[in-house]
């Protein structure tokens, strides 16, 4: 065998491993680049922050100012009015209720002519009025005797008068006004907050 035809041989048996060679390390390259081409690498998802990290802290509310307790004392007094004065007026009768702890002066007094007004006619009231909003809108806290000027709307349609030897509701005047703004002036006493005086206003629907 001559020289040239040994050669030809060992080129034409070593040609298709190169070739082979050349093939798989192209493949190997598209087939890495195919991976990151085809659909990026999804960003790892954040650790969602725990909720007691990333709420804010608790803020403790700063605590009343003496006028502002003064305020809230008195309102909650008129309110505790309008809890009680139902309750006496569905006997009816002042006894039994705290309507004493809570009023003085005119307001106890029309409280008590109205007990005996229902007495006489025979008449009970029952269910209740709604209070809305209670507002202070006057104060002379800095007086020998505090008191303050509350404003409320009143609906009094609950409120039902009832004659006892029927049960059924006594008539009452038709087109009344049955929401309305009342107003009272409350004084802080040694005993606590009363109403001396609670006025309807009956000219101002609310």
């Amino acid at each position: 065998m001559t020289t040239h035809t040994h050669m030809r041989r060992v080129r034409s048996g070593t040609a298709p491993r190169r070739g082979s060679a050349l093939a798989l390390l192209l493949a190997g390259l598209t087939a890495v680049s195919g991976c990151s081409s085809a659909e990026p690498a999804s960003p790892k998802p954040s650790t969602p922050a725990s909720p007691t990290s990333s709420a804010p802290a608790s803020v403790t509310p700063l605590p009343d100012s003496p006028e502002e307790a003064a305020k809230k004392q008195a309102v909650a007094a008129y309110q505790a009015y309008w809890t009680e004065l139902p309750k006496a007026y569905a006997v009816p009768a002042i006894e039994g209720t705290d309507l004493k702890r809570y009023t003085a002066a005119e307001a106890l007094a029309k409280a008590t002519a109205g007990v005996a007004n229902l007495k006489t006619l025979g008449q009970v009231m029952t269910g209740a009025p709604v209070l809305a909003n209670p507002t202070v809108t006057a104060a002379e806290l800095d007086k020998k005797t505090p008191n303050v000027t509350i404003s409320a709307c009143l609906d009094v349609l609950p409120w039902k008068v009832i004659k006892k030897s029927t049960g059924k509701p006594a008539p009452l005047p038709s087109g009344r006004v049955t929401k309305y703004v009342v107003t009272a002036l409350v004084e802080r006493w040694s005993d606590g907050w009363k109403v001396l005086k609670s006025t309807p206003h009956g000219d101002q629907p609310c």
